[in-house]
């Protein structure tokens, strides 16, 4: 018997089922489906906004059947974001027909729920068809998810078009991308800054979840600061490595040993100022300068050669 109770549901692994609040163990809900098998709804998989009590009606998404020595056992849950997105395919008969498509779903079971659609039929709005009218349909999901917001974003492949949807209900001013990384500086007025990254940070985490790229939230003042502060940095980096440079070839004609001022001053005013430039010199090239003879110029390019080394 309850071979064919295993085969029946997990048939509807990533549907929803409807029962009966039957009892409560422990904070889980075991949910009689109606007298066909019991499901539980662990303690994990409720949203904290469900308060149901014995005897209750219950709609939940089937996320696994276990077969366990006792039985099979229903894993129900109601925090999946597919639970939102099988109850718009049962409210939206645009989405059930396929005409209107669900391309991304980012939730916070309880607070939040983001969904991205897009109509394959110019003629048909997907947000429209998925709010209702006068919103009746989507009012009626809010409903079933005790009273958890939904944003319905028109899916754009302009990704520029897509993240500003995402972020609503703030405006965007600018947009900078970074292809390759999958992130985005998004640049917002000071007045919409709250607003775009949401209470504790929900709104672009849940933006970013929707469309797959790290987004970063600045007002105009503080990109243009963080350019300011970048622009500094890259400067005093060349100006330091620049140095770092100069100080190593004036220092390496002084780290020869035998070598006196006089002659490193003579080396550097023919334009010989490092290790490197005597070794290309070679003998016939230091003989050249004033004060250096075949003998000194023997010993210049030894004590080179050790400093390469």
């Amino acid at each position: 018997m309850w071979y064919l109770m295993i085969n029946d549901f997990q048939g509807k692994v990533g549907e929803i089922v409807s029962g009966g609040v039957y009892r409560f163990e422990k904070g889980n809900i075991v949910v009689d489906l109606l007298g066909k098998a019991e499901g539980i709804l662990l303690k994990r998989e409720q949203s904290p906004k469900d308060d149901f009590k014995q005897g209750q009606r219950i709609r939940a998404f089937v996320a696994e059947v276990k077969k366990e020595t006792r039985g099979p056992q229903i894993i129900l849950s109601r925090t999946h974001p597919n639970f939102v997105k099988k109850l718009f395919e049962l409210e939206v008969p645009e989405i059930y027909e396929g005409i209107v498509e669900i391309k991304s779903i980012a939730r916070q079971a309880g607070e939040r729920t983001k969904i991205a659609v897009w109509s394959k039929n110019e003629k048909v709005d997907s947000v429209g068809a998925c709010v209702g009218m006068r919103g009746n349909r989507v009012r009626n999901i809010v409903n079933e998810l005790q009273g958890e917001k939904i944003d319905i974003v028109r899916y754009n492949e302009d990704i520029r078009e897509y993240i500003k949807a995402a972020l609503s209900p703030a405006e965007v001013s600018e947009i900078k991308l970074d292809k390759e990384k999958l992130k985005a500086e998004v640049i917002v007025n000071d007045d919409q800054l709250s607003l775009a990254i949401g209470k504790h940070g929900q709104n672009v985490r849940l933006a970013s979840r929707l469309i797959g790229w790290e987004l970063d939230i600045r007002t105009k003042d503080t990109s243009a600061k963080k350019q300011e502060l970048a622009d500094k940095i890259n400067e005093a980096q060349e100006a330091a490595a620049e140095a770092e440079v100069e100080v190593v070839e004036e220092d390496s004609l002084v780290q020869l040993d035998g070598v006196g001022d006089k002659i490193i001053e003579s080396l550097k005013e023919s334009g010989i100022k490092n290790v490197e430039d005597i070794l290309n010199a070679g003998i016939d090239g230091l003989t050249k300068i004033k004060g250096i003879g075949e003998k000194k110029a023997e010993k210049i390019i030894k004590q080179a050669k050790k400093l390469k080394s």
